[in-house]
Formats: structure tokens, sequence, C-alpha cells
């Protein structure tokens, strides 16, 4: 009975330590992930604003980029024309930090 009982010690130690590994994976893959996302966003304003004819987000270009993305990546989320403007705006605001 002892060596059952000892088993079961192990082998919940053994799920507390895999535990813990896979919730700090998570937690730096997510972090990771909004690193990325803060960078993607930043350089895509960044874009968007110095090859626009007035320097500026807005008029017409954002809709249509906003469209054809859409368009050319089925399922795409986070670019629609607010969020864009938006995106520009952070660009614009400095909101980049390496």
């Amino acid at each position: 009975m002892a060596e059952i009982n000892q088993h079961l010690v192990s082998y919940r130690d053994a799920v507390h330590k895999i535990k813990g590994a896979i919730l700090q994976s998570r937690y730096r893959t997510a972090a990771n992930a909004n690193v990325e996302m803060l960078n993607l966003y930043f350089n895509v304003g960044e874009y968007i604003s110095a090859n626009t004819r007035s320097g500026k987000c807005g008029s017409g270009t954002i809709e249509v980029i906003s469209k054809q993305l859409q368009g050319e990546i089925p399922g795409l989320r986070g670019f629609s024309p607010t969020n864009m403007r938006n995106i520009c705006e952070f660009s614009m605001s400095g909101g980049h930090q390496n």
C-alpha cells in the first residue's frame, strides 16, 4: 500500500511540474504574440502614413486597403477601416517601443 501511495505522490509531482511548464510556455507565447502584433500594427500604420499623398491616415485609402486585405486573406481580423485608422494613429503617436 505504501508503494501505491508513493507512486501517486510521484505522479502528482510530475503533473504539477508539467502543468507549470505548460502554463509558463503559454504565457511566453501570448507575450511574444502581443509584441509581434504591436510591431506589425506600428509598421503598417507607419507604412500607410508614409505612402499616402497627404502623409496622414484617412480619406478613402484606408477603406480600400482594408477591403483588399480582407479579400486576399479570408477570415482576416483586426484590419477593418476603423482599426486601421487606429493603427495609423498609434504609429503616428510614437506608440512603438523596441
